[in-house]
């Protein structure tokens, strides 16, 4: 079991010690002496879709072992297509492309990139 005193990790806040997270079920986070605390950060990727989602493992799981990553500068893939066409079903008005981004930063630089004409389509 690691002791907090041991990490090395500089934390956000370095005015108290952390709780180690040893798992993870839903939308809760256990540490390593059992306590459970609500995780409402939402902030990492995927962790609003919980914590050992059968379904996401699955679905991760098929992915990973067919193709784990292709760059979108040279490749799509069936999966962004699938997600594409969804997203634009539901799409307002005569919209009828996406921009399949991993985050907030890279959707923000990829959208001023392109209303200042720096990156065409």
């Amino acid at each position: 079991m690691l002791k907090q005193t041991s990490s090395h990790v500089f934390h956000r806040h370095c005015h108290s010690d952390h709780p180690i997270a040893a798992s993870g079920q839903g939308c809760y986070i256990t540490d390593q002496n059992g306590k459970q605390y609500l995780d409402g950060s939402g902030g990492a990727a995927v962790s609003c879709l919980g914590h050992g989602d059968p379904d996401v493992s699955h679905a991760m799981k098929a992915q990973i072992d067919q193709i784990s990553f292709a760059h979108t500068g040279f490749f799509t893939s069936e999966p962004a297509e699938q997600l594409a066409d969804l997203l634009i079903q539901h799409a307002p008005g005569n919209l009828d492309r996406v921009y399949l981004a991993s985050g907030g930063s890279e959707a923000v630089e990829a959208a001023v990139s392109r209303s200042k004409g720096l990156v065409t389509v």
